[in-house]
Formats: C-alpha cells, sequence, structure tokens
C-alpha cells in the first residue's frame, strides 16, 4: 500500500467531537472552500485509516479464508454472502435498530398531533393548565421531527459507509485474486472481465442499506401497519 502523502490534508472525522459526527459539522470547511471555489483535488481530506483498502481487504479475507476452511471440511461449496455476514452483521444490526428508532419517531407525531388539535378544539381562555399542556404537545412534536432528521440521515450516511467498505473490501481481495492468477487461467479471463467486475458490479454494494431496511421495517412492523407492506413489497423486489 502506497504510503500518505504529507500534502494530503488529515482527516477532520478523526477529531470530530460528538455534536460534530452527530450533525455533520466537521464538513463545513469542505463547504466553505466548495462555497468560494471550484474543489480542487488536493482540497480533499485523506481516508480513514479504519477505511483503507489494506485493513477492509484483510479483515474480509481473513473471514473468507475460515468460510473455505469450514466449506472444505463439510465438503461443500464456499459461501461469500456467508463471510460478508460474519465480518458485516453488527454493522447491519445496529443501523437497523437505527431504522426501528426512527419509525418510532413517526409514531409518536401523529399522537402529539392530534393531542394539540384535541387541546385547540377544548380551549378555555380561563384555563391555563390546557394552554401550557398544548405547548408540551407542541414541543414534543418538534422534538420528534428533529430527532427523525437526525436518525434518517445518521442512518443513510452510515449505511453508506458501510457499503463502501464493503465495495472496497470486495476490490482488495479482486485485486489480490488477479495477482494470483496463473498464465493458464489468465488467458481464459479477459481484462475487460475484471474491469466490468471492479467499475460495475462491486458498486452495488453501495446500496447495501436495502438489506438493512428490512431489518428495520421488520422490527418495527407491528408498530406501523404499513411497514409490514412495505417489508412485503422490499422482500418480493428483492427475491
Amino acid at each position: 500500500m502506497l504510503a500518505v502523502s504529507p500534502e494530503v490534508k488529515t482527516n477532520p472525522l478523526q477529531k470530530a467531537n460528538f455534536c460534530s459526527r452527530l450533525f455533520v459539522w466537521w464538513l463545513n470547511p469542505l463547504f466553505k472552500i466548495g462555497h468560494k471555489r471550484k474543489l480542487e483535488p488536493d482540497d480533499m481530506y485523506s481516508v480513514l485509516p479504519e477505511d483503507r483498502s489494506q485493513r477492509l481487504g484483510e479483515e474480509l479475507q481473513g473471514h473468507w479464508d475460515q468460510e473455505v476452511k469450514r466449506a472444505q471440511k463439510d465438503a461443500q461449496e464456499p459461501s461469500l454472502i456467508k463471510a460478508i455476514i460474519k465480518c458485516y452483521w453488527k454493522s447491519y444490526l445496529i443501523w437497523g435498530m437505527f431504522t426501528f428508532l426512527e419509525e418510532g419517531t413517526r409514531v409518536v407525531q401523529p399522537i402529539f398531533l392530534g393531542k394539540m388539535i384535541s387541546c385547540i378544539e377544548n380551549y378555555d381562555p380561563n384555563d391555563s393548565t390546557s394552554l401550557h399542556e398544548a405547548y408540551g404537545y407542541a414541543a414534543g412534536l418538534s422534538a420528534c421531527v428533529l430527532v427523525w432528521a437526525v436518525l434518517h440521515h445518521l442512518y443513510f450516511y452510515h449505511m453508506q459507509r458501510v457499503g463502501m467498505r464493503l465495495r472496497v473490501a470486495l476490490c482488495h481481495m479482486i485485486y489480490r485474486k488477479v495477482l494470483r492468477l496463473s498464465s493458464s487461467a489468465m488467458g481464459k479471463t479477459t481484462t475487460g472481465q475484471i474491469v466490468n467486475l471492479l467499475s460495475n458490479d462491486v458498486n452495488r454494494f453501495d446500496q447495501i442499506f436495502l438489506p438493512v431496511l428490512l431489518i428495520g421495517f421488520s422490527l418495527a412492523g407491528p408498530v406501523l401497519p404499513q411497514n409490514s407492506v412495505i417489508w412485503g413489497w422490499m422482500c418480493g423486489f428483492l427475491l
């Protein structure tokens, strides 16, 4: 792996605090530069250590080697899907739970809205308690909208990042495999096939958030009836 050039800017996400990570404030300096002029390659930040191809590729390669040994022991064909799940199941589970929390805030919103409408319909100018109660419902509704917005964008950002990590890890494995091919195997494999794998096929893993959406919708299905319909449609679409 090539060493990082000293001219490359350090990624501000490495030293970002909790609020900066939550609201993506660490990107503000880059946005300011892009607002003033066209961005140049030198304006880009360096890749985070945990997102480098060597680390991601070796991690997935380790799970793949374990899967190959297990398949040989059981006299079966090794499954890349099983290796991917063993490597990234924690990310699937954690961000699937974020989908559940996101849908939970959507459940509470109409409840607060209904309470607000009820307070307005039964409004009594002499009852200050009812007015304060309506203010509380309005504050609760605003908080739910804010929490939903934060969770929604945070979820999609991190799931796109998980998909990027998986894509980079697979590209690393393909590259290592190509270097190990024999002359006879190289004669049966065209350059176009390899380029197609690296440029087109692995890009589908950037949409890895779809299976996690299924997890979140399945967890929130008993809470939101329409999620059961969405879950069924997505299962049919993916199958």
